[in-house]
């Protein structure tokens, strides 16, 4: 029986995930399938086929990974997210399995540390979406705010400062943040590659 599904579009759907780096290996089919199920049903030679061209992806990147240098983009993205959160930001990373969009994973965030009682100056983040984009593109686009403090009046102050650090941050682990100054704007981050290493388990 031939597939039921559009193989171009799996391939695509496959290969982001898989470089997004994000999901062990052995999730990512399963990630797919419950995708598809959530809205059509899959066959066995559907779920077979995703199954082996995962496979393969999977063992494409990790060939690519044995060339790839020490520090990557990532690593370094990670580096200023350290320091931010040092800074007392919130600087999130994409949650593969959280269904919530960046800025309500970033805001139960916030709640949880403790709300306006927490001392958070600012939040950075991004989303898988953001990541398909820099795979295609060569561009991550970094969300930022700095809302979180309780005189309503000060928060758009406190976001440019928020957004400065962010900057600075990001410059300090030798990358090339964009930002035209308008609030309403996301810090864009040049990446000539998007390269995460993939989670062994």
């Amino acid at each position: 029986m031939a597939l039921t599904l559009d193989s171009r579009d799996l391939q695509q759907r496959i290969h982001h995930l898989v470089w997004a780096g994000f999901h062990p290996d052995a999730r990512v089919a399963g990630v797919i399938i419950a995708k598809l199920d959530a809205s059509a049903s899959t066959t066995d030679e559907d779920r077979q086929w995703i199954e082996t061209e995962t496979a393969r992806i999977c063992a494409d990147k990790h060939v690519a990974e044995c060339g790839w240098p020490a520090q990557t983009e990532y690593d370094q993205i990670d580096q200023a997210f350290v320091q931010l959160r040092k800074d007392k930001f919130i600087a999130l990373h994409p949650a593969p399995d959280n269904q919530l969009t960046g800025q309500q994973h970033m805001q139960a965030v916030w709640r949880t540390a403790g709300g306006f009682d927490s001392g958070i100056r600012g939040a950075c983040f991004y989303q898988i979406a953001d990541v398909e984009h820099a795979l295609d593109a060569r561009r991550l686009t970094l969300a930022f705010s700095g809302g979180m403090i309780p005189e309503s009046n000060k928060r758009e102050a406190n976001s440019r400062l928020a957004a400065r650090r962010i900057l600075e941050a990001l410059r300090s682990v030798k990358l090339l943040p964009i930002w035209s100054g308008d609030l309403s704007a996301r810090i864009e981050l040049p990446v000539d590659q998007w390269r995460k290493r993939s989670p062994s388990a």
